[in-house]
């Protein structure tokens, strides 16, 4: 990595890293509204000009819905993805219905955004990109090789034996049976997605997806609808577990990708890095936007700790994260945020709001 752009979506995450071959590996493309995700995609690509790589760090919509938005309205110039990577679900005894269950939750949620659901980002991405792609999940132990740039997989594990993470895990899918005997909509949404066999795709990966403007499902929300309380707890309730099984990765002493890890991801991955000798870091893209904090953080050390937030998060922001660097920077008071080597940027008209060496 020789730079990095973290664009100001609010509370979401839209960011891009570029390698020192000069690819471009975009991390999501969310926020509370898809056609702000996509605006913050926007400035990536006029900064960056391409998009090789995307990294899906967990299934949020909110992480996610700035592809949907284009794939429905077509309005960002087309993207030339090589490879798409994402968390892989782990080996338990329920993991088949907890990823059709975040699928639906999904849909309904951004459905009742836009009025449309589309629905996946796999599919959704193969409507914008130019090119043929491969996908595949990611698991602790597994490396990302760009062109020599490497970046190895710190979460999720394969298998999940811990008790506490499998625990919240059958309580959100417990929520979401109990939406399902309750409301007719979620039924009729969760009937599509298990009849298309989505789980089999996102678990085994690894296969390619030609550029196709069609090969997507389309389902009109009832207009004007709001969710069932019974459907808003489901969903928050996924949401916990989803941040479970977040993706968090490293690449040597440059940069550390925490994601939307809960406190017990977070003592586990700071446990392994410690055995690797891998606590100093140029910048960590801090946990769940800067509002998750686990004290075993104080062993990390960085120059830069950088929060993607917005009004909704920032009150909750971890002033913890101030001492484990030597500047904290958030999106919320210091907008798009760009490090990196002057040279990297000589040649682009655009100017960063801040440029740091």
């Amino acid at each position: 990595m020789i730079s990095t752009f973290v664009a100001d979506v609010g509370d979401g995450m839209c960011m891009a890293l570029k390698t020192a071959a000069g690819d471009t590996i975009q991390v999501d493309c969310g926020a509370q509204k898809g056609v702000k995700a996509l605006s913050g995609l926007y400035r990536i690509r006029s900064y960056y000009r391409s998009c090789d790589i995307f990294i899906l760090s967990h299934f949020h919509v909110d992480h996610y819905n700035g592809i949907l938005y284009s794939s429905i309205n077509g309005i960002v110039p087309p993207l030339r993805i090589k490879e798409v990577y994402y968390p892989g679900i782990p080996r338990f005894k329920n993991n088949q219905r907890l990823i059709e269950y975040l699928f639906t939750i999904n849909l309904m949620v951004f459905g009742n955004e836009s009025g449309v659901m589309a629905y996946d980002f796999i599919k959704s991405i193969s409507r914008i990109n130019e090119i043929s792609f491969n996908y595949r999940p990611l698991y602790k132990g597994d490396l990302i090789n760009v062109n020599g740039s490497v970046f190895e997989v710190l979460w999720p594990p394969r298998v999940l034996y811990h008790k506490k993470v499998l625990a919240v895990i059958e309580r959100a899918i417990e929520d979401f049976e109990r939406a399902l005997e309750e409301d007719e909509e979620t039924r009729h949404i969760y009937r599509m997605v298990k009849e298309e066999g989505i789980y089999y795709k996102y678990i085994e990966g690894g296969k390619t997806i030609r550029p196709n403007n069609n090969d997507i499902i389309f389902y009109k929300i009832t207009e004007g609808r709001k969710l069932p309380e019974v459907v808003k707890k489901a969903n928050q309730s996924l949401r916990k577990a989803a941040n479970h099984l977040c993706l968090s990765f490293y690449q040597d002493d440059r940069i550390l990708f925490l994601g939307d890890l809960e406190n017990f991801e977070l003592k586990l991955v700071v446990h392994d890095l410690m055995i690797k000798k891998r606590n100093h870091f140029l910048a960590v893209i801090n946990p769940h936007h800067g509002t998750h904090w686990e004290d075993s953080l104080k062993n990390i050390r960085c120059i830069y700790s950088i929060s993607s937030n917005g009004n909704k998060l920032i009150s909750r922001f971890k002033q913890a994260f101030k001492d484990i660097s030597l500047m904290h920077l958030s999106t919320h008071s210091n907008g798009d945020i760009i490090l990196g080597h002057p040279l990297v940027y000589k040649r682009w008209s655009i100017h960063p709001r801040f440029l740091f060496f």
